[in-house]
């Protein structure tokens, strides 16, 4: 008898642990905006949605081939959308909504930014913050915040950070890499993945650097296998460049195929240029 209440009492325990832990399903509709610039609101969407990914405790239904309607409200999901627009003054206003009808809970949060750039720099920490607000029950909306604390910290007059700023590309497994002043980026790899860099400059040479945890998606040159038995274990991305004639080019270090090695990978070089688009 001691035995089969232990099980039931053990059952009991699990159900309740699966039923805890069991992760909330997010429908992920189009960005709403009136911007003209229908490719940098697609790739907006894109990292919004990848970044999405990234959260534990979410599972994430594709829909950015859809707006969000009044009738998805019947939805027991949490909705997703966010909304963009540029502003009279050159300002970009971006807001992000999570609804979740069944619990009567509609929370945005509103953000004013001084450039396009800040909205996608800013994706990951502003979705943390809208699901910590919709978890916790309250409206969050933080209006006109001012993304230029840092501005007074970039250098000052021309430098060669201020003329690389921009969109760049030139690989073939990423889909952009955007440089922005102030020495701060990303690139967008064409599996869906984002990465954070960082950019410094000694003379005219660059040294773009990975920032942030190590990802599998970031090799996409080798196998899949290879690439998440090695990620974990890997030395930063770095690329290091020469600008001339509106153009980067240089070295990339990272991992290279190696059927000699134990872990079939090793850390060598690649050459590498970027055209700026």
């Amino acid at each position: 008898m001691k035995s089969v209440k232990l099980f039931l009492l053990t059952l009991l325990i699990f159900s309740l642990a699966q039923g805890t832990f069991a992760a909330e399903t997010v429908d992920f509709y189009a960005t709403v905006s009136s911007s003209s610039d229908s490719n940098m609101i697609k790739m907006t969407t894109d990292l919004f949605y990848t970044q999405f990914q990234g959260i534990s405790g979410y599972t994430i239904i594709d829909k950015r081939d859809r707006n969000y309607s009044s009738e998805n409200r019947v939805s027991t999901n949490v909705s997703f959308y966010a909304e963009i627009q540029e502003e009279e003054n050159g300002q970009w206003t971006c807001t992000l909504n999570a609804i979740k009808s069944s619990a009567n809970k509609n929370i945005t949060l509103t953000k004013t930014y001084d450039t396009y750039y800040k909205i996608l720099l800013d994706a990951k920490p502003s979705l943390e913050n809208l699901l910590v607000n919709l978890n916790a029950g309250k409206s969050s909306k933080e209006e006109t915040v001012m993304q230029n604390q840092a501005k007074d910290k970039e250098p000052r007059g021309p430098n060669i950070l201020d003329s690389i700023a921009g969109t760049w590309g030139g690989e073939d497994y990423i889909e952009k890499i955007m440089l922005l002043r102030g020495g701060r980026g990303f690139v967008v790899f064409k599996n869906g993945a984002s990465m954070n860099i960082t950019v410094t400059a000694r003379g005219n040479e660059i040294t773009v650097r990975q920032q942030g945890s190590p990802n599998a998606s970031f090799f996409p040159e080798l196998s899949r296998e290879t690439a998440l038995k090695n990620a974990m274990t890997a030395s930063p991305i770095e690329w290091t460049l020469t600008l001339k004639d509106n153009t980067l080019s240089g070295v990339k270090s990272t991992l290279v195929q190696n059927q000699d090695s134990e872990t079939g990978v090793s850390q060598g070089t690649v050459n590498v240029t970027w055209t700026k688009r």
